[in-house]
């Protein structure tokens, strides 16, 4: 069997290739002419001897072949950049890059403090700050897309490191004209806010309505909304009710959206978590991010 040797370069330029599915967006993502990536891809078959992509209309799409070698692709280029970020600590020119991706609680309330405080200690260090439904972050950590994603619920995956890093209450709230003290009854047949369904406090939800005996699907649904502003604006005109993080309680004071008490029932208490993929190599930024996060976690528990 022939030694098989594959240069670093062409595996970028493949792993653009699988990404955008068309020669023409990846010569202009890569800047080179469409035959040139074309004659690259070629030469990249040729020398593993393996087809990677076939036409079908104006599309390329991956074999069977590529759809095996991207991860380990992606993973050789993150580890090259793992080492030239080493190589720029070491010689005094390092400029870090950090991609997180957060829910809305954490990516609203809790990071932006930290953040705020860790660039003004490291000001040659880029972060982008990605808020979107947990599951979303989840997907982006397990696609390698951001380098550390914080959720409001618990990922169990061995694949993916999991910690907790902060708790907070979930209270029932609801428009000025309900009283302030229901019967989970009362409270039931009441027009219903929901997140929606891929919402890390939606799922937390559900899941202590069900200890109380409560389907979600027997609620008065009125709206299912993506944005915890979107639900204070609603309550502050409609006479309906929806559950809010602790950390918006002074958002519902200001829209004047009342706090509801519920017989029998405490507000829960629900986790939040740190995640990233164990396999993903950490760059020096990363990795001094981490430290520094750990110490304000600890200092915001004591």
């Amino acid at each position: 069997m022939k030694n098989i040797d594959i240069d670093l370069r062409l595996l970028e330029l493949f792993c653009c290739v699988y990404e955008k599915g068309s020669i023409s967006e990846s010569s202009n993502c890569l800047h080179l002419s469409q035959s040139t990536v074309s004659f690259h891809i070629h030469q990249l078959e040729r020398s593993i001897g393996l087809k990677l992509f076939y036409k079908k209309g104006r599309r390329l799409l991956p074999t069977s072949n590529a759809h095996i070698l991207y991860p380990y692709a992606k993973r050789l280029l993150e580890l090259k950049l793992s080492v030239v970020e080493e190589i720029k600590l070491l010689t005094g020119a390092y400029k870090g890059y950090i991609k997180l991706g957060a829910s809305s609680i954490p990516g609203k309330y809790i990071l932006p403090e930290f953040i705020c405080r860790y660039l003004m200690k490291n000001p040659n260090t880029q972060i982008d700050l990605l808020v979107d439904d947990s599951y979303r972050v989840l997907q982006m950590v397990e696609l390698g897309e951001v380098d550390l994603g914080f959720v409001g619920f618990l990922h169990m995956d061995p694949r993916i490191h999991v910690s907790e890093i902060w708790e907070d209450r979930i209270f029932f709230v609801g428009n000025k004209e309900i009283k302030d003290e229901l019967s989970l009854e009362e409270l039931l047949k009441l027009p219903f806010i929901l997140r929606e369904e891929n919402s890390g406090t939606r799922k937390f939800m559900e899941e202590f309505l069900k200890s109380h005996g409560v389907d979600v699907k027997s609620l008065n649904i009125l709206l299912k909304v993506n944005s915890n502003s979107v639900i204070l604006d609603i309550l502050k005109n409609v006479r309906a009710v929806s559950y809010l993080s602790s950390n918006l309680l002074k958002d519902a004071k200001a829209y004047h959206v009342k706090l509801l008490r519920v017989k029998g029932i405490e507000p829960p208490t629900r986790k939040f978590y740190l995640v990233y993929h164990k396999s993903r190599p950490q760059s020096p930024a990363v990795r001094n991010f981490l430290e520094d996060f750990s110490k304000f976690t600890q200092d915001l528990k004591v």
